[in-house]
């Protein structure tokens, strides 16, 4: 029988934006709409999942979800579908780990709502947080429950030792790498082999300052950096990995994910624009 390889989930950084649904008149594959003109706002996490398997939700960076929100997430969407959240800003940025237990006690009430569909938790921290303040993370880390995933990203490179990941593996804790602004791929593929956990948590992203300002279609080839990924991630056929793109790194992230999965050899889905409403009947013509 043949082994069956852990997956490689692909999907957007969020999936709610006004550029998503702009007739850009672009003679292009990968370009906006992403929508069709009569998708209802409440409808498009519904339409999004037809199309990817993952997505990150940003909105949790900034409060805490109603817990029905959390479940409406949960049923609008496949079972096969995966769900990243970041973690409250008031704990990474605010407070930067040194207290919120009971904060991070109701996030976590919320992010089990999810079920098996919670892919990760996200510890985004900021570029400020260097490793002269180790102490918070190191007493932070206990207070996370095991019971769910959890990855940090560093945005500072002398967080990048072997000193890091045995905190991490310690923690069960997953490394976040990728290419962003403040980790190049050169960094981040150095660490591949190294990692604490056996599953990985991959950002593409793309500079906001001085950056692009309309996301509706691809307007920077960068396809030799999704490339790379693409091949790294398939010479390493025991790890799983989930990967979020987003609209500043080539201008319309349903297109940078469309691209990476090609590369990675996993099926294409149409966007919900070009897709059959359920239960159209499909006539076939004749020859």
């Amino acid at each position: 029988m043949k082994a069956v390889c852990p997956p490689v989930y692909v999907g957007c950084q969020g999936w709610r934006y006004p550029d998503w649904r702009v007739q850009t008149g672009v003679l292009a594959a990968l370009a906006a709409p992403f929508y069709g003109a009569d998708t209802r706002p409440t409808e498009e996490l519904a339409r999004y999942s037809q199309t990817f398997d993952l997505v990150e939700v940003d909105a949790t960076f900034y409060a805490i979800p109603k817990a029905s929100v959390v479940e409406q997430w949960r049923d609008q969407t496949p079972a096969p579908f995966r769900f990243t959240l970041k973690l409250p800003r008031l704990l990474t940025h605010e407070a930067r780990l040194r207290r919120g237990q009971a904060t991070l006690a109701q996030f976590c009430d919320r992010a089990r709502l999810l079920g098996s569909k919670l892919a990760a938790v996200l510890i985004q921290l900021p570029p400020s947080f260097g490793v002269e303040e180790r102490a918070s993370l190191e007493r932070f880390m206990p207070y996370l429950p095991t019971d769910l995933p959890f990855a940090i990203e560093f945005r500072s490179s002398p967080w990048f030792t072997l000193q890091t990941l045995e905190l991490l593996h310690r923690y069960r804790v997953a490394l976040t790498l990728g290419e962003t602004p403040w980790l190049p791929s050169a960094l981040s593929l150095a660490w591949l082999d190294h990692l604490p956990t056996d599953w990985l948590y991959v950002r593409i992203m793309g500079a906001k300052e001085g950056g692009l300002t309309r996301f509706t279609h691809l307007q920077i080839d960068r396809e030799e950096i999704l490339s790379t990924w693409a091949t790294a991630l398939r010479e390493r056929p025991h790890l799983t990995a989930y990967v979020l793109v987003d609209n500043h790194f080539q201008g319309f992230s349903p297109g940078t994910a469309t691209l990476l999965k090609r590369g990675l050899g996993q099926e294409e889905r149409p966007f919900p624009c070009d897709q059959l409403p359920a239960g159209t009947p499909v006539q076939l013509g004749l020859l």
